[in-house]
């Protein structure tokens, strides 16, 4: 399994997760409804991979995912016992950021295949992105984002091992 497709590798790896298993998981490309993701493709610079002497270089493989969520305009304090939905509409999407945490911090990353070592996965925040709300839809639908950083040495080119 030398050259495997990473894109293919993060959806695999994705579906995995509880906030987004059940719900529709596009790339990127979307119409984004009520509690759809998306994965979109960030670029990677090359400027910033380092060779070493063996013929491996440490890259670093960038992606977001997007959370679509449907928000109400219901103030946080007030009286009643209803809860609040954007509270918890936030909360689910950091389910999906404390996941990925969970797999780097258990070692489980997406499989990039042979030629690739896997060294770390971090999210760049503690918390989802709040990217903005698109309130010319009913219902109006926020765009939560998570970005994902996944460290590796390609050992493709490597002349020994």
């Amino acid at each position: 399994m030398a050259n495997v497709d990473k894109n293919q590798a993060i959806i695999d790896f994705l579906v995995n997760c509880p906030q987004i298993a059940n719900n529709k998981l596009f790339f990127n490309f979307i119409n984004g409804k009520d509690n759809d993701k998306q994965i979109i493709t960030m670029s990677n610079d090359r400027s910033t991979n380092r060779p070493y002497i063996d013929g491996s270089v440490r890259k670093r493989f960038s992606f977001a995912i997007i959370d679509f969520r449907s928000v109400t305009y219901q103030a946080v304090v007030k009286t009643g016992t209803h809860p609040n939905e954007n509270v918890e509409e936030m909360l689910d999407v950091q389910g999906i950021l404390d996941w990925v945490n969970e797999q780097a911090d258990a070692r489980n990353f997406p499989n990039f295949g042979d030629d690739c070592l896997i060294d770390d996965m971090t999210t760049s925040t503690d918390t989802p992105n709040l990217n903005g709300v698109d309130t010319n839809i009913t219902p109006a639908i926020a765009k939560y984002s998570i970005s994902i950083f996944i460290d590796y040495i390609d050992t493709s080119k490597q002349l020994w091992r």
